[in-house]
């Protein structure tokens, strides 16, 4: 049992030990406050995000004590306490009781009496229009699409819900308030004017405001029933077009039928209790109380749950899922403090062997020599943890707004959680005196002689403890790729990734010594940096460890994340190649002028579009509002021979898919051409166009001469070849029956048409098939809208599309202008640009950290070198590649086993899919390829050694100070 003044003791040499070797005692800090400063920054982070029930009633209510929404008025509802998470209609839910007699009764009573009957005696009402719709408003480019809402900001009980940023509350008729990312998108300021296209009335925008919980929002705020009064005298004037669209928010009283919702407030702010929340619900509305959210009732007394309950299971697997990512990030976190420190602590005691040294020949026992290098490792674990703590608050501090904009909202607080910050301080002094055992037994075991010398000695790794690790590897390898079952799959592929990660960090050691056989092919300061490694295992192999457990992390994200982008590239639906602008014409302008004023507008707004094409999408016989007439279409019919055999058989057109294994489908896919799909099921492709040479290369990409010609000599360019045959497309025209004064229906009647086909290649298939116009007016087809098609060299600007927009209001046509713009992606961006900064941060720093060590390990070398000779930069060189090295051998070894983890959950997500058939037959997997992201790896293999090199060698002095060799 170890007393209280010996530990006193120990402490008070390892603090003297630190102090006295202050590059050392950095060293090791800065190792164990790294992983503690992110550890401490996601926690902060974290807990600021989490809004408290009182700040997510704010964001929802304002300062009111209840919102209030009609959802189904009349009839029955059931709630989630917070009804953001759902709520029901049992009436309508499946095999449920049918409607009783008072729901009847009250869906046909005036929503202001149901309301007033639904909430308690004396509660006061604050109407809020919900922005349901986007309609068109200028700006300072011409014109955005934006969300009108209606709400009195001024009132007491909204406060809260918006953020002032500039400005002041609309307060007179027709102001209204815009937030900040639609004046960001439109370039206007507070004190200009928007109009809603088709009102004609300016708004004076007075206020820049954002909500706090969605600053990407793009709206404006106007007073109770404005907006929406001018939208629906709009709609009034051409001719009750959009009658529904008028509806939101017209709400000049409480109990105005056409509000969404109510802010409501109580007498005296008194509490919106759980049982009047039943009882609105009996109404037909929806309340989000405070008083609930801050006390919700048990489970039990909420029917929905009762009546669902599978609602109660999904936040648990959620809150399972959270607790799986925090365990996996923490072990991460401390793996690195262990890996990092272990070398440090190591040095430590190589440094102050004849220290240690002396203490034995004193007396001391091995006990004593322990308890001074595990000293070291509590002081400095503790000061560690202590500067990554404040270090990562700061980060967190410093950073919010950042963090805000990124994630879309804002903090609700500033939240430092004492227990967790008392926690990760605990958890990085235990880790770095968990660094620390390894050396303290090591020391306590060496030999007194040579530590008084001071001559070391060096072992290799032993031989069964690779084996164990290379044991780990196939072990756990195996456990993620091929473990996974219902039910743990997450955990599954996390156990196993970890136990084959901690298997390669065992044969580390092993691994570092076959590195070093590479040495006598090198230049001399990179040869004596290898061997240096070599040598001294112990230092280098937790350090290459380190790099690698960082780079086969962000590996893992990186692959996966680059999997699932590939497979969402693969399926994104382009309606023309990136950057073409197209319009598209409809509401019956068909004719010559007016097309041509809207092409106009479009050309004229955009300069530099480049060659129009002019295209129409073919159908067959008219369409019109008579009574008697008919409307028909033509398709492209595909030959029985030329499907998929699971897609010709009787039947399979009403099923598809049905019946088809995954072994089937592979089968299928490998051995039958037909089952290869030519687009992605994505695409809803146009049959049949009208074009010319243009409109192939603006529209589908392809800029082969023959296929103009084609065209020209009246033969369909078909971009299928399943759907030609002996030279031939055929086209199955449909006509619908035409309906009766009586009311009956003609039966449907179908023809086909054959026409010469020539089969091309398309980059973009938005179309199955082009043909002249003539051709097609000879094989008595129907010619639609003419929608018009350009490429220029570049996409137009955001504010270029804006004035387009405008301009084609301006012409009074109907006209829609929309930008190809290409795949966007996700977040996966900036996904992957924090993790490559995250790992090169973490690679680096291990290196430069290692390499700090080495040096500090190797004075009495490099008084060597100098004294043989050695010209001033050679220490810059030799500091610049040991680094590289770690760096290289580390980030090897990452790449490789990163790819485990990101293969089996690669693995995991294709679990359970099932293959599916489009109409022809086309066979889709719907399963997700592993997709290597080699940009990314060439920078990690070849540019990560490379900026550790230049950065250890821009921090290492040139000069050599020679020391006298001691033993």
């Amino acid at each position: 049992m170890l007393s209280t003044s010996a530990w006193r003791a120990t402490l008070r040499i390892a603090r003297r030990d630190a102090l006295r070797a202050k590059g050392r005692s950095a060293l090791v800090v800065a190792m164990i406050a790294l992983p503690v400063l992110g550890v401490t920054a996601a926690d902060v982070t974290a807990r600021s995000a989490q809004l408290t029930p009182q700040e997510s009633a704010t964001r929802l209510m304002g300062a009111a004590d209840a919102y209030v929404r009609s959802e189904q008025p009349g009839w029955r509802l059931e709630q989630a306490p917070n009804p953001q998470d759902g709520f029901d209609v049992p009436s309508q839910r499946g095999p449920a009781p049918k409607p009783t007699a008072q729901e009847v009764a009250r869906a046909k009573e005036p929503l202001d009496q149901l309301l007033r009957q639904a909430l308690p005696p004396g509660a006061r009402l604050l109407p809020v229009e919900t922005p349901n719709q986007y309609v068109d408003t200028s700006t300072a480019y011409g014109q955005e699409p934006v969300q009108p809402q209606g709400m009195d900001l001024t009132d007491p009980a909204a406060h809260g819900l918006v953020t002032l940023r500039q400005g002041g509350w609309p307060s007179a008729p027709y102001e209204v308030a815009a937030t900040t990312a639609f004046l960001a998108v439109a370039g206007l300021h507070v004190g200009q004017d928007t109009t809603l296209v088709g009102t004609g009335r300016p708004l004076r925008i007075t206020a820049a405001i954002e909500f706090p919980g969605d600053l990407s929002a793009e709206r404006l705020v106007g007073r109770p029933g404005e907006l929406a009064g001018l939208l629906a005298a709009s709609a009034s004037k051409q001719g009750g077009q959009g009658g529904q669209d008028g509806q939101i928010g017209q709400t000049a009283g409480p109990g105005d039928p056409g509000a969404a919702g109510w802010l409501v407030s109580l007498p005296d702010h008194a509490a919106f209790s759980w049982d009047q929340v039943r009882r609105a619900n009996d109404y037909g509305f929806t309340v989000a109380s405070r008083a609930v959210l801050a006390d919700p009732p048990s489970k039990s007394d909420v029917p929905l749950y009762r009546d669902n309950p599978i609602l109660l299971s999904a936040s648990g697997v959620i809150g399972s899922r959270s607790a799986t990512i925090l365990g996996i990030v923490v072990g991460m976190a401390l793996l690195e403090i262990v890996l990092l420190a272990g070398p440090a602590f190591a040095v430590g005691a190589r440094r102050s062997r004849r220290q240690l040294g002396l203490i034995a020949a004193g007396g001391g026992s091995r006990a004593h020599i322990r308890r001074v290098v595990l000293g070291g490792g509590v002081v400095l674990g503790g000061l560690g943890a202590v500067v990554g703590m404040v270090l990562g608050g700061l980060a967190v501090a410093l950073g919010r707004p950042w963090l805000e904009a990124k994630s879309g909202a804002r903090f609700g607080h500033f939240a430092l959680a004492p227990g967790d910050l008392l926690g990760i301080v605990a958890i990085g002094v235990v880790t770095g005196l968990l660094a620390a055992v390894v050396p303290a037994y090591q020391a306590a075991r060496q030999n007194v002689v040579a530590a008084l010398t001071g001559r070391g000695t060096t072992r290799p790794p032993a031989r069964w403890f690779t084996l164990l690790g290379l044991a780990a590897v196939l072990g756990g390898a195996s456990l993620a790729l091929f473990g996974a079952v219902d039910g743990s799959r997450s955990r599954v592929v996390m156990v196993g990734s970890m136990v084959a990660e901690l298997g390669v960090v065992a044969c580390t050691p092993y691994l570092v010594g076959l590195f070093g056989r590479l040495s006598p092919f090198l230049p001399l300061a990179p040869r004596l940096a290898l061997r240096d490694a070599t040598r001294h295992r112990g230092r280098t192999a937790p350090a290459v460890a380190a790099v690698m457990a960082a780079v086969a992390g962000a590996v893992a994200v990186l692959t996966s994340q680059t999997s699932s982008d590939a497979a969402a590239r693969s399926q994104y639906a382009a309606s023309a190649p990136s950057g073409a602008v197209t319009l598209r014409i409809f509401g019956g302008d068909t004719d010559a002028n007016r097309a041509g004023a809207l092409r106009s507008a479009v050309e004229q707004s955009i300069p530099g579009l480049g060659q129009r094409a002019d295209l129409q999408e073919v159908t067959y016989g008219s369409c019109t509002s008579r009574q008697g007439s008919f409307c028909g279409m033509a398709r492209l019919s595909m030959p029985a021979e030329n499907m998929c055999p699971p897609a010709a058989m009787p039947g399979a057109s009403s099923n598809l898919g049905a019946g088809i294994t995954v072994e089937e489908a592979k089968r299928l896919l490998a051995a039958d051409p037909r089952c290869r799909p030519s687009v992605p099921m994505s695409y809803e492709l146009t049959d049949l166009i009208t074009g010319d040479t243009t409109v192939l290369h603006n529209l589908l990409g392809v800029d082969d001469p023959a296929a103009g010609r084609a065209l020209a000599q009246g033969r369909v360019v078909v971009f299928d070849p399943r759907f030609v045959k002996n030279g031939k497309v055929t086209l199955t025209l449909t006509r619908y029956g035409a309906a009766s004064q009586n009311g009956t229906v003609a039966p449907d009647t179908s023809s086909t048409v054959t026409l010469p086909a020539v089969v091309v290649r398309s980059k973009v298939p938005v179309v199955r098939a082009v043909l002249s116009s003539v051709t097609a007016k000879a094989a008595g087809l129907t010619l639609g809208s003419p929608d018009s098609v350009w490429l220029p060299a570049q996409a137009p600007s955001s504010a270029a599309e804006q004035r387009a927009s405008a301009a084609i209001a301006r012409t009074g046509g109907h006209g829609d202008m929309s930008v190809e713009r290409g795949y966007q992606g996700t977040s996966s961006d900036v996904v992957v640009l924090g993790l490559a900064i995250a790992a090169s941060v973490v690679a680096v720093a291990a290196a430069g950290i290692a390499t700090g060590l080495a040096a500090a390990d190797s004075q009495g070398d490099l008084a060597t070198l100098a004294a043989v000779g050695a010209t001033p930069g050679i220490r810059r060189r030799l500091s610049g590649f040991q680094c590289a090295v770690i760096a290289g051998m580390g980030a090897l070894l990452g790449t490789a086993a990163g790819f485990v983890p990101a293969a089996a959950v690669e693995r995991v997500q294709n679990l359970g899919i099932r293959p599916s058939l489009d109409q022809f037959g086309g066979i889709d997997m719907g399963t997700h390829p592993l997709v290597v992201p080699w940009a990314y790896l060439a920078v990690v293999v070849f540019g990560l050694p490379l900026l550790a090199w230049l950065l250890a060698a821009g921090f290492t002095r040139s000069r050599m100070v020679l020391t006298r060799r001691t033993g």
